[in-house]
């Protein structure tokens, strides 16, 4: 059995070769987990099955790492010892050495000179935010965020993947928001189809002080949310400025005027009307109209005259 699972060892390094060979994954070839101190790492965790049961709440803890997913994260050019650099040396690895203390704030101050956004801000807005202040067990950074798969929602993603994405966050610890009548939501009507459309960030953060590029991580206590109606569904709603009004100014500034009529991903009842379009609208629908009394006078008048004629 020792002497298969040498074997075994031997041949995974030229099977993560091989995934490198791939064309989706051959651009991530430099990049960090193929750099010379991964490989050792990399010998395991790219294996779907790198898991293991933990003892106390008996719940399946996934280690493997998806190449591609990481590849094509914001880490993709960190190598596995830039954040897991003690504990390790050797295998099988101690059980305390997951207990490492890795802080995202502190490491991206330590990194500044080399480009790493500045996390300061955020900090404080997740020190007031609930789950601070409510004092959540064992929640941080990673309890939202998987350092192995993170990426900011670019310019260009599709909106309903925004979405589906942040929400698939938050609705993965609060699970009971996925029944028909969820706790709490009781007052919002159709709750399935607002979680298609809207962020739950949109609501339960604060609408001073936000940054159309990013959402707030100051998450506001259930009475703190906003719960009225009009505050969503009003022209320039300022708590959809984030997800909708932001990406049609990109539309409006890249194709042009009419683009926010004719590219939007989608309609929020109330909120994303053009006044101008709005009026465009009534004089084609005037004129139509118009047109039609016109001709139906027109040969009310032919009418007569060929029987004046007769």
């Amino acid at each position: 059995m020792g002497l298969l699972c040498v074997l075994v060892l031997a041949m995974l390094p030229s099977a993560v070769s091989a995934v490198a060979s791939d064309g989706s994954v051959k651009a991530a070839s430099q990049q960090g987990l193929f750099k010379d101190d991964s490989q050792d790492c990399m010998r395991c965790h790219w294996m779907e099955t790198m898991a293991y049961r933990d003892r106390e709440t008996r719940k399946i803890v996934n280690l493997s790492i998806d190449t591609e997913a990481y590849s094509h994260s914001v880490h993709f050019e960190l190598a596995c010892s830039d954040c897991h650099a003690r504990g390790y040396a050797h295998y099988p690895h101690r059980s305390s050495s997951a207990d490492e203390d890795l802080q995202c704030v502190s490491c991206h101050e330590q990194h500044q000179d080399e480009g790493a956004p500045n996390l300061i801000g955020l900090e404080h807005e997740y020190e007031k935010s609930v789950h601070v202040t409510e004092d959540v067990e064992d929640f941080s950074c990673f309890s939202c965020h998987n350092a192995h798969t993170f990426k900011p929602a670019g310019g260009r993603e599709p909106i309903a993947e925004v979405v589906e994405r942040t929400n698939g966050v938050c609705l993965s610890c609060h699970e009971d928001l996925l029944t028909p009548v969820p706790k709490g939501h009781e007052w919002l009507p159709r709750p399935q189809a607002h979680w298609n459309a809207v962020r739950c960030l949109d609501c339960h953060t604060p609408v001073e002080g936000r940054v159309p590029e990013r959402p707030s991580h100051n998450v506001l206590a259930a009475a703190e949310s906003n719960q009225l109606c009009v505050e969503c569904h009003t022209k320039g709603s300022e708590l959809l400025s984030q997800l909708y009004n932001y990406r049609a100014e990109q539309e409006r500034e890249q194709k042009g005027f009419f683009s926010r009529a004719l590219y939007n991903e989608s309609y929020i009842v109330g909120m994303s009307r053009n006044s101008l379009l709005d009026w465009i609208s009534l004089i084609v629908i005037f004129l139509t109209l118009l047109g039609v009394a016109a001709h139906g006078y027109a040969r009310y008048r032919a009418y007569r005259k060929r029987e004046v004629s007769q």
